[in-house]
């Protein structure tokens, strides 16, 4: 018999992207009631802001904390920080950064010798991969955890074989060379991540986002082209989704739950063409994932997923808090918003699903 009720410690979104300025007030306020008790925040702000120094992470770190002090959460919620990786990025800056807590681990974006990246403001990340073996070096002494998004950036390569690609040639000689250094695969998509995940053992861990559970690359085109559910890493075939999906719900303990959360204003996300990449769950992330769990019959494995394996690499201890999730129905709200403030396309919006967080 299915269970009708899950309890878990409070969670951790070991990836999301919650912007800044007027987006920042809109959207972090969903995350906090999604009842998380930490968030891994992304530095690929863009406009020149990128967390890739002290200087410019300090006035982040403002920002955010004043925004969680005005929901009543400054006590209850613990924004994780990381530092953008640049080709300029020097070892003593890094290391400070960490002893001090304004960085705990370090997102590397890779961008092709054009200075092209992947990604979303990612034009600024490593060029030069091996010129920053020095720091990954440093991290691997100083216990700082390495975030990738790895995907081979160059035009060259095609889209549903980046993440393949980046794994092989770029992660593969990183893991080889430097084996006490802690590993994250952002957003996971593909098997051959996924089997690299799981043989390469500890130190290497994978997050895993609720679309890329949940939908495979017909998606993209159901109705036509459908920029809502344009993101990156692309959606890939339904093997891929099937693979990924086995090692989540089977309990691996190397897995974790990144919702890569990434809200864009509604105009913007619905161009028809040269959309913006990224797709906002944090509305519905705690039962998008339990949807998941519940499909596969798995709901025993839901909460470490969800709220302990791997945290520990983040600073963090399982929260003494629970939470509660219960067999009931959910209207997910198709916006979030106003058109004077903006509004953002909510992941599954419109539609219902069978669970629900209770308040």
């Amino acid at each position: 018999m299915k269970p009708n009720q899950i309890r878990i410690p409070r969670w951790v979104d070991r990836h999301f992207h919650p912007r800044m300025g007027n987006m920042l007030k809109l959207v972090l306020p969903y995350t906090l009631r999604q009842q998380a008790q930490a968030g891994v925040i992304m530095g690929n702000h863009g406009e020149g802001k990128e967390t890739s120094t002290i200087a410019k992470t300090v006035p982040r770190i403002k920002e955010v904390r004043r925004c969680l002090k005005e929901h009543g959460y400054l006590r209850k919620f613990t924004p994780i920080f990381t530092c953008y990786l640049t080709d300029d990025l020097s070892v003593a800056e890094l290391v400070e950064g960490f002893r001090h807590d304004y960085w705990r681990a370090v997102k590397v974006y890779l961008a092709d010798k054009k200075g092209e990246g992947g990604t979303t403001n990612s034009q600024h990340g490593v060029r030069d991969l091996k010129g920053r073996y020095r720091l990954f070096a440093a991290m691997e002494k100083f216990g700082i955890p390495l975030l990738g998004h790895w995907e081979a950036p160059e035009e060259g390569a095609d889209e549903f074989d980046r993440e393949k690609i980046s794994i092989e040639r770029d992660l593969a000689p990183i893991r080889k060379r430097f084996p006490d250094l802690r590993i994250v695969v952002e957003h996971l998509t593909t098997k051959d991540a996924a089997d690299f995940v799981n043989e390469a053992g500890d130190n290497t861990y994978a997050t895993v986002t609720s679309q890329h559970l949940m939908l495979n690359r017909n998606a993209l085109f159901r109705g036509g082209l459908c920029p809502q559910h344009w993101c990156k890493p692309v959606l890939k075939r339904e093997y891929h989704r099937l693979a990924v999906r086995k090692y989540v719900t089977s309990g691996h303990l190397r897995f974790g739950a990144g919702t890569d959360s990434a809200p864009h204003d509604k105009e913007k996300k619905s161009l028809p063409c040269g959309c913006a990449a990224g797709i906002f769950s944090a509305v519905d992330a705690v039962e998008l994932y339990a949807t998941v769990f519940d499909e596969d019959g798995a709901t025993e494995f839901y909460g470490n997923f969800m709220s302990s394996n791997f945290i520990s690499i983040y600073g963090l201890d399982v929260s003494d808090e629970g939470m509660l999730i219960e067999r009931a129905p959910f209207a997910v709200p198709e916006t979030v918003g106003s058109k004077a403030a903006g509004k953002v396309i909510v992941f599954k919006g419109g539609e219902t699903l069978p669970w629900r967080l209770v308040a």
